[in-house]
């Protein structure tokens, strides 16, 4: 399989490059940074680690949308594409590649799967963090993958992975202000259980360490009943800022 790995940045200067460099590390990868509206160094520190950069505006779901766009428009299309989709604040796991090309192979009813992600780890730890915190950590990252082994729904902070005509037969990405992992994993549900890659992708945990543990995942959890039943989403994005 030939990889793209498309990051979506906003002011990202201080975490994209290691981003980059975990993409990067797959020697045969495609990495392509899409800039929405950056004001710091986020497209210089990009360029220089090695990712091609688009600008496109600012949204996770369009972002990624442009460059997927943008791998299309430069290669060649192959059933054997595969696009995987990495937030700034996340590093891939060494032999990415390898892992995907082993899951994806695997037939299922008869055919090879079609989308997939990997375990949640939360980066960010401190060496002076007390127990209690350390011991809250690992609840989330236990209750996360819990969750999308049982419910088959991982989120972006897990890095959707898919191949491209899969991407193309869906629709991409809906350009919505957020949540555009979940109604995309909600999509790709549909054709079939994703792939569960055997190795966490690391994301930054500074939206919790900001805002509180048990704040934001109850927060995470009301926003999902918010849109199951029709609150409109730029009243759960406000919920979701806060």
């Amino acid at each position: 399989a030939s990889f793209t790995v498309v990051i979506p940045a906003l002011n990202e200067e201080t975490r994209v490059r290691e981003a980059i460099a975990s993409a990067r590390a797959n020697a045969s990868a495609r990495v392509i940074v899409v800039d929405g509206g950056s004001t710091d160094a986020t497209v210089r520190v990009a360029r220089k680690h090695g990712a091609s950069v688009v600008r496109s505006e600012r949204g996770r779901g369009r972002q990624m949308n442009a460059g997927a766009a943008a791998a299309a428009a430069t290669g060649t299309r192959d059933a054997s594409d595969v696009l995987v989709f990495l937030h700034a604040d996340s590093t891939l796991p060494t032999g990415y590649g390898e892992l995907i090309t082993r899951a994806l192979a695997k037939r299922v009813t008869g055919r090879s799967r079609e989308w997939g992600a990997f375990e949640f780890k939360m980066g960010g730890e401190r060496e002076d963090e007390g127990f209690a915190r350390t011991c809250t950590r690992r609840a989330i990252e236990f209750g996360t993958n819990a969750r999308c082994r049982l419910f088959r729904m991982p989120y972006g902070d897990q890095a959707l992975v898919m191949r491209r005509e899969t991407f193309d037969s869906v629709g991409g990405f809906d350009e919505l202000p957020f949540m555009e992992d979940y109604i995309m994993a909600r999509k790709l549900r549909r054709r079939g259980a994703p792939a569960l890659f055997s190795a966490p992708v690391t994301t930054s945990g500074r939206r919790w360490d900001e805002r509180g543990f048990s704040k934001v995942t109850l927060m995470n959890q009301v926003i999902i009943l918010g849109y199951h039943i029709g609150v409109p989403m730029e009243k759960l994005a406000e919920w979701y800022k806060k």
